[in-house]
């Protein structure tokens, strides 16, 4: 066995709290993030013959365990759930509400709309003062910011790129929102 093959046994010891804690920043239930970390192991294990040892082992579980986490939205979106305690015998029916023909709304049904005439502009509005406010951070605060948040690379992939400690990382994340609040507050948004 050579250095760089991995060892199956060793994996939840080594990897399986961090692996738990990404999952569980992800999908906030505990019982899911096991699941997901399990499904991980185990295609990681079918996978072992197609590791190339071009990555780190902790980078291929990651990388595993972030297509689960993928998967697991895909299906939850699939899923379509409707509890019996919703539906009332003799009540409404999806024909009271679609048209069948087309699966529209009915007239009478149709959602009201919640947009207000100005609504557009104001989002541009917001748009374009996030826009000046981010543009007014330092070059390392906006760089971790647009990577973060706009690109949504994650805490690891953002160090990885910019050669930062994880610490460092969370720092400059923690300026960059205090300051971009302070210039939306400048502009009138975000008090109450």
């Amino acid at each position: 066995m050579t250095p760089d093959t991995p060892v199956p046994a060793t994996w939840p010891a080594r990897f399986g709290d961090e692996l738990y804690r990404f999952a569980l920043s992800r999908v906030s239930d505990s019982e899911t993030a096991e699941e997901l970390v399990q499904e991980t192991f185990l295609s990681a294990l079918d996978g072992l013959a197609t590791f190339r040892a071009e990555a780190s082992e902790r980078t291929w579980l990651f990388v595993i365990l972030r297509r689960k986490i993928i998967d697991h939205y895909r299906r939850q979106a699939r899923a379509t759930h409707v509890g019996l305690d919703e539906i009332e015998a003799g009540g409404p029916t999806e024909a009271d509400f679609f048209v069948p023909e087309n699966g529209h709304w009915t007239g009478p049904q149709a959602p009201a709309s919640w947009l207000r005439a100005d609504a557009a502009l104001e989002q541009q509005e917001l748009h374009d003062i996030l826009q000046r406010c981010q543009d007014r951070l330092p070059p390392q605060q906006e760089a971790v910011f647009a990577l973060r948040f706009v690109e949504e690379l994650s805490a690891e992939e953002i160090c990885q790129e910019l050669g930062l400690s994880s610490a460092n990382y969370w720092v400059i994340v923690h300026r960059a929102k205090l300051q971009l609040r302070r210039c939306l507050e400048k502009h009138g948004l975000g008090k109450n």
